[in-house]
């Protein structure tokens, strides 16, 4: 038996850790089935290499070629996390698969054997769960992610109070507060609170960091990860006391982990309160924090984030 499962046609570091829970739950539902996923960048190997896909696919625009491809596989159940793809959505319509779900459209509303309505105004893992809930599947994105802990390999000082910190923003400078605003921040904590430690979470775009943080005063209290697996990253935000992120994707394993969390959104543009509404997780340990209209989240005062930490950890 196999379940199908077609990904978003964007590709970035966090829009990949988005998927995961619901593929953690596919998973788990159906113990016996073949997991296989379509999508269309080959960085999508990415959920065979994590262990929750047994085939990855990778495909571009044909119609009868798809149709083909589905009716070959014999899928018991399909989902699309792609409702804006006519063509896709016809193909699996018309693909024999039992259980055909997915975001309602013209054409889903007609072919799929289960829709939901696609909300843009909530956390959008959440949303990608709802897709689980007419085959009787009511989840909560933080399973995957607190499994993986488990099989973190940093080795993390005893008795500190750490803080997790993600300077990174892959879509651009507009997305980060600055390396140099996170470092003062670090120095604020350590004048109160002597015992802390810095956990720096970098990918390839943040290289340069990693010498700013090495020369700053809180050097000998921070550790530094660069480019780190999945696990590793869970591990380390599961053992500190707090994370502290710009729009980024690390920041979703803190966030789908629901521990607590200070969000830092941009709003160069004056609309904040969209991207946060799809990129926040809201709950009772996290805070969103964001500039004013227009202005350059760089202006954001560490006083500010300073309140926020304090306000998820009281």
């Amino acid at each position: 038996m196999r379940s199908v499962v077609f990904l978003q046609k964007r590709d970035f570091f966090g829009n990949r850790l988005i998927h995961l829970p619901l593929l953690y739950e596919l998973k788990h539902a159906f113990t016996e089935n073949e997991l296989v996923v379509f999508s269309p960048f080959e960085s999508s190997y990415f959920f065979k290499d994590i262990g929750l896909a047994d085939e990855v696919n990778v495909y571009s625009y044909g119609f009868l070629r798809m149709l083909r491809w589905l009716r070959s596989l014999k899928p018991d159940l399909i989902i699309s996390l792609r409702p804006r793809s006519s063509w896709l959505n016809l193909a699996i319509g018309l693909s024999g698969a039992k259980e055909r779900l997915g975001f309602k459209t013209a054409i889903s509303r007609v072919l799929f054997s289960g829709t939901v309505k696609r909300n843009t105004s909530v956390y959008r893992p959440l949303d990608f769960l709802k897709l689980l809930e007419p085959i009787g599947i009511y989840a909560s994105p933080e399973k995957f992610f607190r499994e993986k802990v488990k099989k973190g390999i940093i080795k993390l000082q005893q008795n500190r109070e750490c803080f997790c910190l993600m300077p990174g923003g892959g879509t651009g400078e507009f997305k980060r507060w600055g390396i140099g605003n996170f470092l003062g921040f670090c120095q604020r904590i350590k004048e109160n609170q002597r015992n802390a430690t810095f956990t720096f979470i970098l990918g390839e775009a943040e290289k340069d960091y990693i010498e700013q943080i090495q020369s700053s005063s809180v050097a000998k209290d921070s550790l530094i990860l660069f480019n780190e697996s999945v696990p590793s990253i869970a591990q380390v935000v599961a053992a500190c006391k707090v994370t502290i992120a710009n729009d980024c994707g690390p920041s979703h394993i803190a966030q789908m982990m629901k521990v607590p969390y200070v969000g830092i959104f941009s709003n160069h543009d004056g609309n904040a309160h969209e991207r946060i509404a799809e990129w926040f997780f809201e709950h009772e340990k996290a805070v969103a924090v964001t500039s004013e209209p227009l202005k350059d989240m760089k202006s954001i005062p560490v006083e500010q984030i300073e309140k926020a930490v304090s306000q998820v950890l009281s």
